[in-house]
């Protein structure tokens, strides 16, 4: 995940303390430069988790970062994970796992809704093939149903490229 992603992840309440070294590190990687962010990213996973708030509270405050509001940190979030799927670090069904139950539903998309669940955002086909997998899975387990179900993953990680693209043209 990128910096802000990592931000995003934060913000939405998914990301533990034992991760703030990784936040900080994706931060040095990219250049941001911080005293109390190299310290962060110097950190253990293991550190006292008081010490990690700190060092995560400082850095924030040093590079005077605005946290984004929960619906663009549920987006970003959500690109971080459409990120470590399509870089197979991953796999699609945990990855939208993911993106609906911990980063879109940190925010409540449901009241933007159109015509069909989460359209605001372009997630709607994604969601829906997610849904036909967990019927599938859910029901009597065959040869055809697991063909489907394989079929159905493939469409799935397609529509996540897809969305992906909406993403960066801000959704």
């Amino acid at each position: 995940m990128t910096f802000n992603q990592y931000l995003g992840k934060y913000v939405c309440g998914n990301l533990s303390e034992m991760d703030y070294p990784e936040l900080g590190v994706a931060g040095i990687i990219e250049g941001f430069e911080s005293k109390y962010l190299g310290i962060l990213a110097g950190m253990n996973r293991t550190d006292e988790t008081s010490e990690l708030r700190k060092y995560l509270k400082w850095t924030i405050e040093e590079l005077n970062i605005e946290l984004p509001k929960k619906r663009d940190a549920a987006l970003l979030y959500s690109n971080g994970i459409v990120d470590e799927i399509l870089n197979e670090e991953k796999d699609v069904i945990e990855g939208v796992y993911e993106i609906k139950n911990f980063a879109i539903d940190s925010y409540d998309f449901r009241t933007e809704t159109k015509k069909y669940l989460f359209d605001s955002i372009g997630f709607e086909k994604a969601y829906g093939l997610f849904v036909e997998y967990y019927d599938l899975k859910d029901s009597f387990a065959n040869e055809s149903n697991q063909n489907l179900m394989t079929e159905t993953k493939a469409e799935l990680l397609v529509e996540i490229k897809n969305w992906q693209l909406k993403l960066k043209n801000g959704v």
